[in-house]
């Protein structure tokens, strides 16, 4: 009984101590602080780290795709029709960039530029870019007549007449590859030879001269002393940029581009991005849950207030005051007067207007939606998506012919898609670290589980005890019977 009775004593002792373990653990969340403390001292850029490596060659494959909106109706356009449409892509590049001049400073910044390179991917493309022909709207030339509006009669009959010798019309049918990359353009050719200091070049391409090269130098923060401002661009071209994360939004993973925003992410967190190509920034803002390659993430979107035109920050776009239908944004002002605007895919989230004055319109939001899925707790992302159109703003010019029945419009050119997914490799090494993390924050759950179980095993000692005292106690009543004889 005597031993019974210790083992119960201390099996119960050893569970109080258990539970009293659980209680202040629990209490002051003591290991989740442990882990949150780990990862904040990792959020930094450190020379030769794991960190550093990923941001200065992100190791995650990022693809840009672009879909070309064929011009179906030119004739009928001119003639003042609604202009109708139709969505050709993707013609799909790999994407690489790697960080070059990196130079670190004591005051707990980085520099850096960003060499960006675009390989042809056949496999995710539909078509030849050499070979397949795209009709749209002649950039150049409506960027030169958006100049002439503020010129004389005489200036733009004349313009007209020179126009017209040198075959510029309003629509324009190049190869893929010539639209995106570049191409000598009759107009500007003429015009570098007559004004080289106004036409520095012949050449004319959406993303001429992008190929190969860098967007310019960022000033980083490292994240010493503050995760919060990890990866945070301080300047960029040596202009101050306040508050801002990340340089084009497509390459949001394991750091590429700086946008590798810092750990313990909250739901309620504005995710600041910041887009050289457009010169402007955006935010995000949580969505949803959502589970990419087995790990949970959060999912923040572009919200629909980006593109709105009554929104504070978008009063930039509105030159003069003349503020756009709500869902694109005016960014002439950065594009050397080009009246470029831009929007989501197929003006999603935009003012119905937009969808309905150009013909083959279909806004979705799988297709159309720029998000982030990022891992909360180390603020890693594992999926990103950044969808942008590029439209021309197009209205008819008063002494210009080739303009003069053309109704007024935004006109879409192209729209893409640049996303990147977390590739085996890194989504095989981050749910590793997370179940690490789990197990450390599991641990006062291990002692409750623990102190449940010994004091379940001290009352059982404690009843065997009992039973045992009761059975000794007990001393049998035997009954004398009479002698029986037996014959």
């Amino acid at each position: 009984m005597t031993r019974f009775r210790n083992k119960a004593a201390l099996t119960g002792v050893v569970a109080v101590g258990c539970l009293v373990i659980f209680l202040v653990l629990f209490s002051q969340d003591v290991f989740r602080k442990v882990v949150e403390n780990r990862i904040k001292e990792h959020a930094e850029l450190k020379l030769n780290s794991d960190m550093y490596n990923n941001w200065k060659d992100p190791p995650v494959p990022a693809y840009l795709q672009f879909y070309f909106f064929n011009v179906e109706n030119k004739q009928e356009i001119l003639q003042g029709a609604k202009a109708i449409v139709k969505q050709l892509g993707p013609y799909t590049y790999k994407e690489f960039r790697h960080r070059a001049n990196v130079s670190l400073f004591n005051n707990s910044t980085i520099s850096a530029t960003t060499q960006r390179s675009f390989v042809f991917e056949p496999t995710m493309s539909v078509g030849d870019p050499r070979e397949d022909i795209i009709t749209t709207i002649n950039i150049p030339f409506i960027t030169l007549l958006q100049m002439l509006r503020r010129s004389g009669i005489t200036q733009k009959i004349f313009a007209s007449a020179l126009f017209t010798l040198k075959k510029n019309e309003l629509f324009q049918s190049q190869s893929v590859e010539e639209w995106l990359w570049g191409y000598e353009h009759p107009l500007l050719k003429l015009g570098h030879k007559l004004l080289p200091s106004v036409f520095p070049g012949s050449q004319f391409g959406l993303f001429y001269g992008m190929n190969g090269t860098n967007d310019g130098e960022y000033l980083f923060n490292t994240g010493k002393g503050d995760y919060m401002k990890f990866t945070e661009v301080m300047m960029w071209n040596g202009q101050e940029s306040l508050n801002l994360w990340a340089s084009n939004a497509c390459n949001m993973i394991n750091g590429t581009d700086g946008a590798s925003f810092h750990p313990l992410i909250e739901r309620d967190e504005k995710l600041y991005i910041f887009a050289s190509d457009i010169c402007r920034s955006f935010y995000l803002m949580f969505e949803k849950e959502v589970e990419v390659e087995g790990i949970g993430a959060y999912r923040f979107i572009l919200p629909k207030e980006a593109f709105a035109s009554d929104h504070p920050s978008n009063k930039e776009c509105c030159p003069g005051g003349n503020c756009p239908l709500s869902g694109v944004l005016n960014i002439s002002t950065c594009r050397q007067g080009a009246p470029i605007f831009i929007s989501s895919p197929h003006f999603y989230n935009g003012d119905q207007r937009l969808v309905s004055d150009i013909g083959g319109m279909e806004p979705n939001t799988e297709a159309h939606q720029t998000f982030l899925d990022i891992e909360p707790m180390t603020g890693i992302p594992v999926r990103a998506a950044k969808r942008m159109q590029i439209n021309i703003h197009v209205e008819s010019v008063k002494g210009v012919v080739q303009t003069s029945q053309v109704r007024t419009m935004i006109l879409p050119v192209l729209f893409l898609n640049e996303q990147a997914l977390i590739d085996d490799k890194s989504a095989v090494k981050l749910k590793s670290a997370l179940y690490k993390i789990r197990v450390v924050t599991y641990i006062p759950y291990i002692f409750l589980s623990i102190g449940i179980l010994l004091c379940l095993a001290a009352l059982s000692l404690a009843f065997a005890a009992w039973r045992h005292k009761d059975n000794k106690d007990f001393t049998p009543v035997m009954l004398k019977l009479p002698d029986v004889e037996v014959h």
